[in-house]
């Protein structure tokens, strides 16, 4: 029935009862992913797409028969394409490599948006100034407010590139957070902003982020600036990948945290502690996921650049300012208690949290971003 509210729920409730009868059953705490009861495959559902996972050919052949008993279905065995993703898998060397390529060039021309010059960087950089303990956000006066049709576009323009960067480039949420901070009632400042990530997204308009082979384990670095956002506020970074127990192997990001924090934190150190926090919040359903899929999770570990934060999370400094934290905060002092988190200590140069939580110039964006996609021929770029 045409326009029938409950029809997406009505055809998942049937699918669910005719796929009970095969032996397949959602996992409960992933949403999207399948398994059976008995054969090694699994499967995720989006709408009415199936991305399989199997070993055994005659596995895969079990799970089609019993949807082509059902429904009417088409097959494309190569996998290379699923929910908007290019997927290009080499067997050879054990990579897999995800894109979007005709995404940027259509929004581009939709836009009708031509660009003026080469640009490296996706957002404003924020100079520092020299012999300053901690670096401010700048906050200048006012400027006047955008026509609602202009305002209009600035959300509509925020809403497709941030799907992008979701999904293949992260090196736009820095940018686009700031952008969305404003958007509500954007100014000409965040319309030169839209300007420039646009003439970014137009020099790099193919982002591939390379993925490689690995035992599953999740690591996560976690990294915060202080108060390098207007109104006092302050941002998480935190780069999630899958990668050996030690983490010798780069491998691309499978998630990306680039968060103004709510709360006004009082020290560099707060802010620190609230990025972990926030970052291992994110990683829960995460673990949960890589779990159902049958990847057993060790205490993930979490790097730090702060020694005070990394001292307060292992319990290793007195406690004398640090009863002002936020309370929420001690959340992860018990989940580390509990062995689902193990937080260490690294240089900052070592953490690539950082370049999702601050303003860097054209010259380190050049330089991080075929480490940010571990897609070497991204160099030449």
């Amino acid at each position: 029935m045409y326009g029938l509210k409950q029809a997406g729920y009505l055809a998942n409730q049937n699918l669910k009862s005719h796929l009970a009868s095969y032996g397949y059953r959602p996992c409960k705490h992933t949403r999207g992913l399948w398994r059976h009861n008995t054969r090694n495959i699994q499967f995720v559902l989006v709408v009415d797409d199936f991305g399989i996972k199997y070993v055994h050919e005659k596995d895969k052949t079990h799970l089609l028969n019993a949807l082509r008993s059902r429904y009417k279905i088409s097959v494309d065995e190569t996998g290379a394409n699923y929910c908007g993703l290019t997927l290009a898998w080499n067997y050879h060397s054990r990579s897999l490599d995800i894109s979007m390529p005709n995404y940027i060039p259509n929004l581009l021309n939709h836009l009708k948006f031509e660009s003026t010059h080469l640009e490296h960087s996706p957002h404003q950089h924020n100079i520092p100034v020299y012999g300053k303990k901690v670096q401010y956000a700048n906050d200048s006066p006012p400027l006047p407010l955008l026509s609602k049709n202009e305002t209009t576009k600035i959300q509509q323009i925020v809403g497709s590139l941030l799907y992008y960067a979701r999904a293949v480039d992260p090196t736009l949420l820095v940018a686009l957070g700031t952008i969305a901070g404003d958007q509500n009632k954007p100014t000409a400042t965040p319309a030169q902003a839209i300007t420039q990530i646009l003439n970014y997204v137009a020099t790099h308009p193919l982002a591939v982020i390379t993925y490689k082979a690995s035992p599953m384990q999740l690591h996560i670095h976690s990294d915060a600036s202080y108060l390098s956002v207007a109104k006092a506020r302050s941002r998480a970074g935190g780069h999630f990948f899958l990668t050996n127990p030690t983490a010798t192997q780069p491998n691309g990001p499978i998630h990306t945290v680039s968060n103004i924090m709510r709360n006004i934190m009082a020290s560099a150190a707060e802010s620190e502690i609230g990025a972990a926090f926030v970052n291992a919040q994110s990683s829960l359903p995460l673990r949960q996921a890589l779990l159902d899929l049958g990847h057993r999770q060790p205490p993930t570990p979490i790097r730090t650049d702060n020694t005070t934060a990394n001292g307060f999370l292992n319990e290793t400094i007195k406690a004398k300012r640090t009863k002002a934290i936020d309370m929420r905060f001690y959340w992860l002092v018990d989940r580390i208690k509990q062995n689902q988190f193990t937080v260490y200590w690294r240089p900052g140069i070592m953490n690539l949290g950082d370049y999702h939580s601050k303003h860097h110039p054209p010259s380190h964006h050049q330089k991080m971003r075929p480490v940010i996609f571990n897609s070497a021929y991204l160099i030449k770029e």
